[in-house]
């Protein structure tokens, strides 16, 4: 076996690098020397499968694996460590461990979920724990999120910030045959672990872990994933965010059964919701029925198994008829949630879809103590493949335009033991992408913050990012809020990051969420019941039709939030999203819990306003503040101006504020439509001159400008100077796209 890059090896690429080598019982430091010569190459070949030198994990006679150290104290720039010519066999589903020695650090943010052993069934569990040391995050007492149990050692990234002021990324990677994670020891140590969970021989060039340093921290996380995803063996397999098509009714507001009633639902209550939808002056497009349908066997998450693709008999007697019935040119697209293993607990072995027998294995499994026998689709292409067009081709059937898929980082823990979990799991990834693809107009992966979900996202363009939204739960919307935002820098390389669905009438935060849904740029979808609708908190983020105002890329944390315990320090946690016309979107949150008395000072500045482009696909040079400068506008108060130096902001309990930046040019300023959260997107374009300011507004409105001199406007039914330069006019001209003429003396 030979390594690239940092490891070095035969017929690698051989690295001047110190690296530690262990032939099981001694370990010898051996200085790598740039070989020149073909021949010298095939000497140290030798020498090393002479003296055992090289990795033994490849010799299945080994009883205990012997290490390798992956030097990642010297790197510059970004690539992937692969594993070439590699064999192994697993012992208790552990291929290999690599000892991994680290630059000085001065801080580290480590993406794993919760418990401190667990690394299978994390479902939508991953934090990013932050703290000075590996080691103090697997320290008992160590726990700034009170939602969740002490951190897992097992982890998918690790960001450090190291004391040369750069950043350095190291990222597992899922290949189709083996996965790469990280786990933390108990003396604060990181190890690389090579995984299949099964039991299986695995042989061929496997990439180990993607690596990117460097002074930009957006563009760490950017190059690692773009390294990964070039390798050979993911080739195909995942693509960016940009390169995917983003399904036509996630432009539009949606609405999902599952926060208001969970699986009490039926045929009669949808029919009724969706009749009140109807109705309703909120404009939603869309309607997703959520878990709480399925032709089952148990009734909750332990113990509900499928028995067939239709519908419960009992609550939906007539399928799905009387819920397509209620299609319209308002509620145009419906959609219908299912698990990925056809039910939480696959299917029952009394199912009734016979075309499957002989493409099913039986796993076993205990529920309140009892034997529970359950069945999933085997690991073959063809199996997968069978299932899978089977699930999402009856979506279809029924009448539905899109589906989302649950349960998918859960799925690895059934086929543990088995020959390669990692390769069965993967498949099916591969297998649904295509069936949702073929079969349906749509796909939203959920319970999906996982390495082998992401890195087979082939066409899906829409992935959950964090734990679940709950209703009126303050601890649970501060630590989905800095899950959402933080899990966006890894996941959102390939994926519009979905923040769950909302209730607009959350006492703690309906505005909150909308605010963060419309920053994210993915779905939005309500699930207060109708007659709960708050219209005040919803109509901001859409036009009159629903269509929603989406950012250029999905709001990330500016540099400073990115490396900050936002739960448990003393500071506000800042995000940004790139809007159209030059213009940037923050909020700045106080999400420490729990919540204290005192308040948090912060401020948004110019030198923020660079940051804003950073997560835009195909990525674009880095923004500059205007030479005319910019103007702020705080959204909440309805108040801004010219911005000098910074804007100052105070959060008193567990709040946010969003502010507006936008550029000045030739002495005028857009804000843009403040009936709108994303403000700027409601402008279509924009023509500046000296005296006279020419746009495109989508739709009536409030529209607010910015220049030192008075306005005047034959559109506007009434102009306001609201202070500071910034001028309010009411647009009352109902055409779409409104041609809109502003000038001054």
């Amino acid at each position: 076996m030979a390594f690239n890059g940092h490891f070095g090896g035969v017929f690698g690429v051989v690295t001047p690098r110190w690296i530690l080598v262990n032939n099981l019982e001694n370990y010898k430091r051996i200085k790598m020397r740039k070989v020149k010569s073909t021949f010298a190459l095939i000497c140290v070949g030798l020498l090393f499968n002479t003296f055992g030198y090289g990795n033994k994990l490849s010799d299945p006679k080994l009883k205990q694996p012997g290490i390798t150290t992956f030097d990642a104290s010297h790197i510059r720039g970004s690539g992937v460590e692969v594993l070439n010519g590699y064999s192994a066999i697993p012992q208790n589903g552990v291929l290999s461990t690599f000892d991994v020695k680290l630059p000085e650090i001065e801080s580290v943010v480590y993406f794993s979920t919760d418990k401190r052993e667990k690394i299978l069934d994390a479902a939508n569990r991953v934090y990013p724990w932050v703290a000075s040391n590996l080691k103090t995050i697997v320290t008992n007492g160590f726990n700034p999120d009170p939602t969740a149990g002490d951190p897992s050692r097992n982890g998918l990234i690790t960001l450090l910030k190291l004391k040369n002021n750069s950043y350095l990324l190291l990222q597992g990677i899922a290949s189709p045959n083996a996965m790469s994670h990280f786990m933390i020891t108990d003396n604060g140590s990181l190890k690389i672990m090579l995984v299949t969970f099964g039991t299986a021989a695995v042989s061929g060039d496997i990439p180990l872990v993607a690596y990117a340093q460097g002074a930009n921290i957006y563009d760490v996380f950017q190059q690692a994933w773009k390294s990964a995803i070039s390798t050979k063996a993911l080739e195909g397999r995942t693509a960016m965010r940009y390169q995917k098509v983003y399904p036509e009714m996630f432009n539009y507001l949606g609405w999902c059964s599952w926060e208001q009633y969970r699986r009490k639902i039926s045929s009669d209550l949808l029919v009724s919701d969706m009749r009140k939808i109807e109705k309703s002056p909120i404009p939603i497009r869309w309607v997703l029925v959520d878990d709480g349908h399925q032709d089952q066997t148990g009734t909750g998450m332990e113990d509900s198994r499928l028995l067939s693709f239709g519908t419960l008999p009992e609550t939906f007697p007539n399928g799905f008829k009387d819920i397509m019935a209620q299609k319209s040119d308002k509620i145009k697209w419906t959609g219908v949630w299912h698990a990925m293993n056809g039910q939480w607990q696959g299917l029952n072995p009394d199912h009734q879809i016979r075309e499957l027998d002989g493409h099913l294995v039986r796993i076993k499994k205990k529920f309140k103590g009892e034997p529970m026998a359950l069945l999933m689709p085997k690991g073959d292409s063809v199996s997968s493949w069978l299932f899978y067009k089977g699930l999402i081709g009856a979506t279809k059937d029924h009448g539905f335009d899109f589906v989302k898929i649950d349960n998918q980082s859960r799925q690895m823990a059934f086929y543990k033991g088995m020959d390669n979990a990692v390769k069965t799991v993967a498949q099916h990834a591969q297998s649904l992408e295509r069936a949702a693809h073929e079969l349906s107009g749509g796909l939203i992966n959920c319970f999906c913050v996982d390495l082998v979900s992401l890195m087979n996202t082939k066409y899906s363009a829409i992935s959950r990012v964090s734990v679940d939204y709950l209703l009126n739960n303050e601890n649970k919307a501060k630590s989905h809020l800095y899950q959402s935002y933080q899990n966006t820098l890894w996941m959102g390389q390939a994926v519009w990051p979905d923040h769950d669905m909302f209730h607009s009438s959350d006492k703690f935060c309906g505005r909150m969420m909308a605010v963060s849904k419309a920053m994210s740029g993915a779905p939005i979808y309500l699930s207060d019941a109708p007659d709960n609708f708050l219209e005040e908190l919803i109509t901001p983020l859409c036009t009159n039709d629903g269509k929603l105002f989406r950012p250029l890329a999905p709001a990330v944390p500016l540099p400073e939030s990115v490396m900050l315990s936002a739960l448990s320090t003393p500071q506000a946690y800042r995000v940004v999203a790139p809007l159209a016309n030059g213009a940037a979107a923050f909020v700045v949150y106080n999400l420490i819990s729990p919540t204290p008395a005192e308040s948090v000072k912060t401020q948004i500045s110019a030198s923020d306003y660079t940051a804003a482009g950073s997560f835009i696909q195909p990525a674009v040079e880095a923004w500059k503040v205007p030479a005319e400068g910019l103007v702020y506008y705080d959204w909440y108060v309805g108040k801004g101006g010219l911005l000098n130096d910074k804007y100052e902001i105070e959060l008193k309990g567990f709040s946010d504020r969003l502010v507006q930046l936008s550029p000045v040019v030739k002495g005028w300023s857009v804000v843009g439509c403040t009936d709108k959260y994303l403000s700027a997107i409601a402008i279509k374009s924009i023509e500046y001159a000296d005296k006279k300011l020419k746009l495109v507004m989508g739709e009536s409105g409030t529209l607010v400008v910015y220049n030192t001199s008075t306005v005047r406007c034959g559109s506007a039914k009434k102009i306001e100077s609201i202070g500071n330069g910034l001028w309010k006019l009411q647009i009352s001209d109902e055409k779409k796209d409104a041609e809109i003429e502003i000038c001054i003396n």
